[in-house]
């Protein structure tokens, strides 16, 4: 039905869209180069030990409350639930659950891509509901980074400088691919599912201008990956949707950006695989904390002090951070994983390597506060993600030094086995994880997604 009511359109132009959804309708697992398929196990693996540790936490709780309520079953298993949900729900859960406590994935130089919450879980679900197989899915998850950080891209990342939140706008384009792509869509059907996905953007910075509320940032994760399982289901059925929802007028670069470059949607597309951009964090935190972290650990375990010898400490960073990540004194946990200086006075105080440095209690704490009140933040010539750091002691020492990176960036990677070593952290190593572990390890081998469990 849906076939004939969308070829039943006139002439359309071949924009982004159409480009995009010939590429990802067309890409075999076969065409996939070695890294890629890497990336998108490494992307995959993250994401779902992601969403299990996320599943634990008071505001997940509420999602799974919201969705128990709901009669609808289907075939996807997910965290948290003692029922196998329909490829929506499951969607919204995993996003929301990935995105729970900070600890996600991202592209590397950002652009408000979340792939793991946003591209490889709604497709996970959407695998297991349609009982397809691993090879399925990693060619689904290469083709959704493929267009979701190609948007990003060319928004320039202008859209948070107006107040919204990228991951809202960029996510619902990812995890449409990825869905379409399983569900087998062609060409033309694929790029009115892209459409539709236009009209399911959104999510606002209202919680880091406000100081409070912080905990609707981790919905706009779940939204964005149910808003692309239902474009894509609702295209399959015929529904349409415009074609030039990226490049047109009144499209996603003319009504979110200031300032875009529509030639990155497609700039060496076939040529170049986006997912090799793929970025891993290793704290639970914002992405722009990360380097700084790692820098002061490093500086603490080479000259061996403790945070309670630091008397100051300055970072040369981005307007950017000292516009959106300076909250001092942050109401509840996610305000305190958004802001840089906070981030850090945890990571002096407590092993940042443990999630739960970042625990509810973080935010009361009275030495963490006192430290993130001494640390600086100033405009300058910042490394992208990284930082110069300076740190001043109370015996008169200063330790300085400046990451352009840091491990899980593209250019630092994280090894599978790291990989592997965060979920087992993640998920507590237990009998059935560790079980799920092994065949993620092993995705391309599984003939049905559908049979694996939680």
């Amino acid at each position: 039905m849906g076939e004939s009511c969308l070829n039943s359109e006139k002439s359309i132009i071949a924009g982004a869209a159409d480009q995009l959804a010939a590429f990802a309708a067309q890409l075999a697992y076969d065409d996939l180069p070695a890294d890629a398929v890497l990336n998108a196990k490494l992307c995959l693996i993250d994401a779902v030990g992601c969403a299990i540790f996320g599943a634990g936490f008071a505001w997940s709780r509420a999602v799974i409350d919201l969705i128990a309520s709901s009669a609808a079953t289907g075939g996807c298993a997910v965290p948290g639930f003692d029922r196998c949900l329909d490829p929506r729900n499951a969607a919204l859960a995993f996003g929301t659950f990935a995105h729970a406590f900070e600890l996600d994935s991202l592209r590397k130089p950002g652009v408000g891509a979340h792939p793991g919450a946003t591209v490889a879980l709604p497709a996970f679900a959407m695998a297991q509901a349609g009982r397809r197989s691993g090879r399925d899915l990693i060619v689904a998850i290469v083709a959704g980074c493929e267009t979701s950080f190609r948007i990003g891209a060319a928004t320039l990342h202008t859209p948070e400088l107006d107040g919204f939140h990228a991951p809202g706008i960029v996510g619902p384009f990812g995890s449409t691919v990825a869905s379409a792509r399983l569900l087998g869509l062609s060409p033309a059907t694929m790029a009115a599912a892209i459409g539709i996905a236009g009209s399911c953007t959104g999510g606002l910075l209202a919680f880091a201008a406000s100081g409070a509320g912080g905990m609707v940032k981790r919905l706009h994760l779940g939204r964005a990956a149910e808003s692309g399982v239902l474009a894509a289901m609702l295209a399959a059925r015929g529904y349409e949707g415009p074609h030039t929802i990226l490049d047109g007028k009144f499209g996603i670069l003319d009504a979110f950006c200031s300032r875009s470059d529509p030639t990155l949607l497609t700039a060496r597309l076939g040529e170049f695989f986006e997912i090799a951009r793929l970025c891993i964090k290793r704290y639970a935190c914002h992405v722009t904390a990360q380097a700084p972290i790692e820098l002061l650990r490093t500086m603490m375990a080479t000259h061996r002090f403790g945070a309670v010898e630091i008397a100051a400490i300055k970072i040369i960073t981005s307007a950017k951070v000292a516009s959106h990540h300076n909250e001092r004194r942050p109401a509840d946990v996610m305000l305190g994983q958004y802001s840089v200086p906070f981030s850090l006075a945890v990571a002096a105080w407590r092993d940042p390597e443990d999630p739960m440095a970042f625990a509810a209690d973080c935010v009361h704490d009275r030495e963490i506060l006192d430290l993130a009140a001494r640390i600086e933040l100033a405009i300058g010539d910042a490394p992208g993600w990284g930082a110069d750091l300076s740190v001043t002691l109370h015996d008169g020492r200063n330790f300085a030094g400046r990451a352009d990176t840091f491990r899980g960036c593209p250019e630092t990677p994280m090894s599978i086995v790291d990989v592997a070593a965060k979920f087992r952290k993640l998920t507590g190593a237990t009998r059935g994880c560790e079980a799920l572990l092994q065949a993620l390890l092993d995705i391309e081998k599984v003939a049905d997604v559908g049979t694996l469990e939680f």
